[in-house]
C-alpha cells in the first residue's frame, strides 16, 4: 500500500489516480507529432530553441495521448510549481522520520510545500508514487529512499528530466548529500580496537542502501587491516531473526554469538539494527557491554536514551535535509549545472554500549552453554 500525504500548508487532497495501465511513452509522442524523441524532450524541459509551431504540435500530441510529463510541460509555459515531492522508504525508520521533518521545515522556509510518498521498499510502489507526484506537478523530488538506476521509477524520472536530489544517500544519477560512510566505519572500528577488541564483526541489516552498506563494510575492513587485524566474515542479520547468515550459511543466533570464536564486538550498519542486536543479546543472557560491545551508525534520537545509551557514529540528519532542499532549489533554478555530491562529516558518540573485551574465562563460561561450539568455523 502506498501512502502519500502533503505538508499541512497544502490544501488539496493527494491524487491516487486510476488503475495502473501502460502509459504512452516519449516515442509515442514523437511519432504522433512527427518529430524526434529529443525534440519532445526539449519541449518538455522548456528549451527555448524550439519553433512555436513545433512546440504547439508536440504539446497537442502530449495532450491527446495523455503523456505523463504533460503537467511538467505546462509548468514551464504557465507557472512554476511550489510543491516538492519526497519519496520515503519506510515510515517506521526513525532516521527517515527525522530527515523528513528537516526537509519539510527547509522547504516551508523557502516558500514550498511538500508531498510525501512512502514506497515501503517496493519498486512497483515507487513507480506509482512517482506517477502521483508528477500528476501533482511537483517542481522536484527529494529521495529519502534508494532508487536504482536500472528501475522503472528511474526511467520515468530520467525521461521527464525532473530535478532530483538524494538525501542521506549516495545516489549517483542525481544530486546527493550524505554521510562519509567509510570514515564513520573507520571511527567505529578504531574505537573498538582501541578498547582492546580483536574479534570485531560487521553486521549488515536491511535498512541501509547498498552503496552506503558497501562503504561502511569497506571502511570497517580497512580499519582492521591498518591495525594488522584480520576482518571477520560479515554477519547478515534481520533484527528479530533467530538465525544469522555467515559465509552463506544460516547459523542459529545464540551459537553465532557464544561459540569460542565468536566476535567480542560488533559494528552494526545502522542504529535500529544495533539496538535490535543489544536486545537479542540480552535475551540469550549476554551483557552489553560486559560480554559484547556494540556500535551503531546514525545517532537517531532514541540512541541517546539512558536505557539504550548506544555508542554510535553520528551523522547530521537535519543538516543533510536542509542541504538537500537547497541543492534541489538550485537545480530547479539552474537545471544544467554539473551534478553535486556532498559528503558531510561524521563523529563518534561514545556512550555505554562499548567497553574493554571480557576476560577469556568469562567468554569460556558463556560458550560452554553452546551445544555446537564449532558452528562458525571457519569465519
Amino acid at each position: 500500500m502506498m501512502i502519500c500525504m502533503r505538508s499541512p500548508a497544502a490544501s488539496e487532497e493527494p491524487t491516487t489516480g486510476p488503475e495502473p495501465r501502460k502509459p504512452p511513452t516519449i516515442f509515442d509522442v514523437a511519432a504522433e507529432a512527427s518529430v524526434s524523441k529529443s525534440t519532445v524532450s526539449n519541449v518538455v524541459r522548456g528549451v527555448a530553441e524550439i519553433s512555436p509551431a513545433t512546440r504547439t504540435r508536440v504539446l497537442e500530441a502530449i495532450e491527446r495521448l495523455g503523456y505523463r510529463p504533460n503537467g511538467i510541460a505546462r509548468q514551464f509555459v504557465q507557472q512554476r510549481s511550489t510543491m516538492l515531492g519526497v519519496l520515503m522508504d519506510n515510515l517506521s525508520n526513525p532516521n527517515n522520520a527525522q530527515m523528513a521533518q528537516g526537509v519539510e521545515r527547509a522547504a516551508f522556509g523557502s516558500g514550498y510545500t511538500t508531498m510525501f510518498c512512502n514506497i515501503e521498499g517496493s519498486s512497483d510502489i515507487a513507480v506509482s508514487a512517482v506517477d502521483v507526484l508528477l500528476s501533482q506537478r511537483v517542481a522536484g523530488i527529494i529521495m529519502l529512499a534508494p532508487i536504482e538506476r536500472r528501475s522503472r521509477a528511474y526511467d520515468v524520472l530520467h525521461e521527464t528530466g525532473l530535478p532530483t536530489v538524494f538525501a542521506g544517500l549516495s545516489g549517483t544519477w542525481g544530486d546527493s548529500v550524505g554521510p562519509r560512510d567509510a570514515e564513520g566505519a573507520r571511527l567505529a572500528t578504531g574505537h573498538l580496537i582501541d578498547l582492546g577488541h580483536e574479534r570485531i564483526a560487521y553486521v549488515r541489516t536491511p535498512l541501509v542502501e547498498r552503496s552506503g552498506d558497501q562503504a561502511r563494510s569497506s571502511g570497517y575492513r580497512n580499519a582492521m587491516r591498518r591495525r594488522a587485524l584480520r576482518p571477520m566474515s560479515t554477519f547478515v542479520w534481520n533484527p528479530g531473526s533467530r538465525t544469522v547468515r555467515i559465509n552463506n550459511r544460516h547459523v542459529p543466533f545464540e551459537i553465532a554469538l557464544t561459540s569460542p570464536e565468536a566476535p567480542t564486538a560488533f559494528f552494526v550498519s545502522n542504529d535500529i539494527g544495533a539496538i535490535g542486536l543489544i536486545d537479542a543479546c540480552e535475551a540469550i543472557g549476554l551483557r552489553v557491554p560486559g560480554d559484547i560491545s556494540v556500535v551503531g551508525f546514525d545517532d537517531i534520537t532514541i540512541a541517546a536514551l539512558k536505557r539504550i545509551a548506544l555508542t554510535t557514529v553520528s551523522q547530521p540528519l537535519m543538516f543533510q535535509a536542509e542541504r538537500a532542499v537547497n541543492l534541489l532549489l538550485e537545480r530547479i533554478e539552474r537545471p544544467t549545472i554539473a551534478p553535486r555530491h556532498v559528503r558531510v562529516p561524521v563523529e563518534l558518540r561514545v556512550r555505554e554500549s562499548t567497553a574493554r573485551p571480557p576476560q577469556a574465562t568469562t567468554r569460556a563460561r558463556t560458550a560452554a552453554r553452546t551445544t555446537q561450539p564449532s558452528a562458525l568455523s571457519p569465519l
